[in-house]
């Protein structure tokens, strides 16, 4: 064990406030600890919920200010880096994802040496709701109509409408004295004295005393102040993963029209295609109606696991140079061709040619046609392929931390959010994480009870 034991009551500090920064602070105030939840980007309280946010459309979510807007990465060997997509606020990316809630394969979590996680699954506080009928927009139709393998999905929604972390655990308790959330406080580092975290340096120097510290920030920006707090454990930063994916755009015939619900409450994603190793995605707009739809193709079990991330400076307001590697093992390549041929199968099914003109595969018109031999898709994933977000294993337990998330070599410093995947789980990862952090918690209160 890398903690110290002591007082009953600790004084805890939790960085950052997302899918598992939330839970950690919720359970850590429940055990009747002390909690300062720090996070870089703005609040989310009761009755100030951005409407974007509110609503049931991920794409109205993408706020400003809920994201890290210069934050790039570069996805597969020799491409340009682009933006990739980070919650930013309390919250974090459970307020800007596109509301999946999937559980996982509980064999792989098996495999883990988590053999509670099915208790897990059914004992989180998100609640989980699929789309009505009624909710269905075209894509989800035709997709529904096409396989029989395609599902509606379980959102994390409640009565129409998005439901984050912060409201699902931090919103009942934001009135406990136990509790003091700081937005808008970005971390530089955790101060570490002879071994022992003691606190956190937030970027405007002032210094927040623990007796422990939980670093949430996630898998990119975790790892970046754990560097920059000059830690030195090998592996720290690499084995950077995530959903290798592609993106068929759906250029939707004219007429073709979504029911007046639809319309209204602008249902972004609801239904998908579980075909192991492959997910595809429905998504029924991209953030305008009227307008183009998406089948999105993604390898939920990667072996590609050589993405890295590195600090550009030592300065805490320049972010980390974030590589993938996505498609390095050829494996991979392999994965996602089978995934697009099954999603050009779906396509050519009468029901998506009764709404579908076109099929686009990027922004400049190009379309399906040329996707005629493996190699042609092959070269079009390498050079095209997109991730889905859900980056995860930069602080691996059994190699950066071990399995109660304790970072090696170092007291009272832990780590709780996708960071600490082995692998990546073969879902969307909030519903992951959020199993993560409850379980990691457990553990630390039942220290504190014995």
């Amino acid at each position: 064990m890398t903690t110290d034991s002591g007082d009953a009551t600790l004084a805890w500090v939790v960085v950052g406030a997302g899918s598992a920064g939330c839970v950690v602070a919720r359970r850590l105030v429940d055990a009747g600890h002390r909690v300062t939840l720090v996070e870089a980007g703005p609040p989310l309280e009761p009755g100030a919920v951005p409407a974007g946010i509110d609503a049931d459309n991920s794409f109205a979510a993408l706020i400003d200010d809920r994201w890290y807007a210069d934050l790039l990465a570069t996805r597969t060997a020799g491409s340009e880096p682009r933006r990739y997509l980070r919650g930013r606020g309390v919250g974090g990316s459970s307020a800007v994802n596109a509301m999946v809630g999937l559980t996982g394969d509980t064999d792989l979590y098996r495999s883990w040496g988590w053999d509670d996680a099915e208790w897990y699954s059914r004992h989180h506080l998100l609640p989980l709701a699929v789309a009505g009928s009624d909710e269905l927009g075209r894509v989800d139709r035709a997709l529904l109509a096409a396989s029989p393998q395609a599902r509606r999905a379980p959102l994390t929604r409640r009565g129409g409408r998005r439901v984050t972390s912060a409201e699902a655990y931090l919103w009942s308790i934001l009135r406990n004295e136990r509790l003091d959330v700081r937005a808008d406080a970005p971390v530089d580092r955790v101060e570490i004295d002879q071994g022992s975290a003691v606190g956190v340096r937030l970027v405007d120097g002032e210094l927040v005393p623990a007796d422990r510290v939980v670093v949430c920030a996630g898998a990119i920006h975790s790892p970046a102040i754990l560097l920059r707090s000059a830690v030195d454990v090998d592996g720290l930063g690499e084995g950077l993963q995530d959903h290798p994916a592609a993106a068929l755009l759906l250029e939707l015939r004219r007429g073709v029209v979504g029911s007046d619900h639809e319309t209204a409450i602008g249902l972004s994603t609801s239904t998908i295609v579980d075909a192991d190793p492959i997910q595809i995605l429905a998504l029924n707009h991209l953030g305008a109606e009227p307008g183009p739809g998406m089948l999105l193709v993604a390898n939920m079990r990667p072996v590609s696991a050589s993405g890295t991330v590195r600090l550009a400076a030592d300065d805490p307001t320049t972010e980390p140079i974030v590589d993938f590697d996505l498609l390095s093992d050829p494996a991979d390549v392999e994965t996602l061709r089978s995934g697009v041929r099954m999603a050009l199968d779906l396509l050519a099914h009468p029901a998506f040619d009764s709404i579908v003109e076109r099929v686009f595969i990027d922004d400049r018109g190009t379309t399906t046609d040329t996707l005629d031999s493996d190699e042609a898709i092959d070269d079009w994933l390498r050079s095209h392929s997109a991730d889905y977000v859900h980056a995860s294993g930069t602080c691996a337990i059994g190699r950066v931390t071990e399995h109660d998330g304790s970072v090696r070599g170092h007291r009272n410093l832990f780590v709780c959010d996708a960071s600490l995947f082995p692998t990546i789980p073969n879902v969307n990862t909030h519903v992951p994480t959020t199993m993560l952090a409850e379980r990691l918690v457990a553990g630390w209160t039942a220290e504190r009870a014995r």
